[in-house]
């Protein structure tokens, strides 16, 4: 490591190893068994020939290190030039394998950090090839003669048993999906590639997860980059939250940006009416839905689900939402809103839905009562009536049977650059400014609304020179500019 970092912790050490609350470890196991995932991995590209796979056994309990143990999926990707120390990725969800994420990074704008620095992705615990629960987690249907509310209930109800269900196949396995397990399970991948330091480059939940293991080892970062930044207050009430406020605010973006063309779509030149007529037509769909020629039914979700998307579906969604308001029915078929065992022979699914609702619900203190979370729905519809009623990740937790507990997150020394993308709906830019509250850093603002895209963008340069010298930066990124009308 470069020698002020090196002297830095160890003026550091006695203080950070005292004060640490980390449960012991077991002791570091043999050096990884390495082979290219292509001759090893179910489902991998065969003519890859950079991607080297192995598995490195954790204790399912950290507090038990002599206990039962699980394989972690790990991959590397050796440094093209010398490796200064490896930096290791997660892509968030959570509940995305890890495993390919090196490769992505080899085909981005931010290529450059296989220069001096070894890619290595893993599948968290509960995750791919990971050793994971694997549980069906389709339900049926409600009723679509229901309330609003019934139909709700019967919702949160089915995913409580399915809960219940897939939590019974191995409860100790799930009641150990938290972030700071993963992060412990991290710090094993470390010692299992021999380094002193990590980097760490997490996206999405994998902010979370970075948080987490820097509060945690603090001693053992090298360099953090955290892209779309979860809240540091890892509950789902406020995930649902802060995602129908920037829904919201997505939504008068686009109908300034209709007022804007109104040569092309003709719906004038008043953002305020405009949001007004759509109002008026989703309730208008919504007690009578239209069905079109071809069977297409338009109901009141079928305008939700034009009004906050991403840039670059705005023309074309202006222009459905231009036939629904002339009476007709886009031809795009049914919308109902926006959708917010283990081991190299595992089928890779690229996510696993019940990690993810293990994950979430375990770190979250959220309420588990569906009385409690329609309360929340509704007067989250009151503040912010376009998607206010379309919260998906807290009624997920509804009966769940372990009490959340959130990570424990504090502030460190370790260089950290926090990443924000200025009009993102998935992980609000102020999310951002909230964790760097918590925890530290700098926060360098993306003007896009794309969610972990810094590694498709030009600015990707300011991630390879962060990684390379520890510097931070608040510089403004310029995304992509803003999409014209369709012909």
């Amino acid at each position: 490591m470069p020698p002020a970092r090196s002297a830095a912790l160890a003026a550091a050490s006695g203080l950070l190893l005292t004060a640490s609350a980390t449960p012991a470890s077991a002791a570091p196991g043999p050096e990884p068994e390495w082979r290219l995932c292509s001759e090893v991995a179910r489902g991998w590209d065969e003519s890859d020939d950079r991607t080297l796979c192995a598995t490195v056994p954790v204790p399912l309990d950290h507090g038990d290190p002599d206990g039962r143990t699980i394989d972690i999926a790990v991959t590397r990707v050796p440094a093209t030039g010398e490796n200064a120390y490896p930096i290791l990725f997660n892509p968030g969800g959570p509940g995305h394998q890890g495993v390919t994420m090196p490769g992505r990074i080899l085909d981005s704008e931010a290529a450059g950090l296989a220069l001096g620095h070894d890619l290595v992705g893993f599948d968290p615990r509960g995750v791919g090839y990971s050793d994971a629960v694997k549980c069906d987690m389709g339900g049926a249907d409600p009723d679509p003669g229901l309330s609003d509310e019934e139909s709700a209930r019967r919702v949160a109800e089915e995913q409580s048993r399915i809960n219940r269900e897939c939590h019974a196949h191995d409860p100790e396995l799930v009641t150990s999906l938290t972030a700071e397990n993963v992060a412990r399970d991290m710090d094993l991948i470390r010692e299992a590639l021999g380094a002193e330091t990590i980097g760490y480059y997490g996206v999405s939940w994998g902010t979370l997860l970075g948080a987490a293991y820097r509060s945690m080892y603090d001693d053992r970062v090298e360099a953090m980059l955290l892209d779309s930044v979860m809240s540091p207050e890892a509950s789902v009430t406020v995930l649902d939250e802060g995602q129908a406020m920037a829904a919201q605010a997505a939504f008068h973006r686009f109908t300034d940006w209709v007022a804007e063309h109104d040569g092309h779509y003709g719906l004038g030149t008043e953002a305020d009416r405009i949001r007004d007529e759509v109002y008026g037509l989703r309730e208008e769909l919504t007690e009578a839905p239209r069905t079109g020629p071809d069977g297409t039914v338009a109901d009141g979700g079928t305008v939700t689900a034009l009004l906050a998307t991403p840039e670059r579906e705005w023309p074309a969604n202006a222009r459905s939402l231009v036939t629904l308001l002339d009476g007709g029915v886009p031809e795009w078929g049914v919308r109902n809103g926006p959708v917010p065992g283990a081991g190299w022979d595992a089928e890779p699914s690229g996510f696993d839905a019940f990690a993810q609702v293990s994950l979430l619900c375990n770190d979250s203190d959220s309420p588990r009562d569906f009385d409690q979370v329609w309360q929340n729905r509704l007067e989250r519809a009151e503040r912010y009536p376009v998607m206010g009623t379309l919260g998906f990740y807290e009624h997920s937790c509804v009966g769940w049977p372990e009490e959340g507990v959130k990570p424990d997150l504090h502030r460190g020394d370790s260089p950290l650059q926090l990443v924000g993308h200025v009009d993102e709906m998935v992980t609000p830019h102020v999310w951002a400014l909230d964790m760097g509250r918590a925890i530290g850093g700098e926060v360098m603002s993306v003007e896009d609304d794309g969610h972990g895209t810094l590694s498709d963008l030009d600015c990707a340069a300011a991630a390879v020179d962060f990684f390379a010298t520890g510097r931070t930066t608040t510089q403004t990124c310029p995304g992509p500019p803003a999409p014209t009308p369709e012909d």
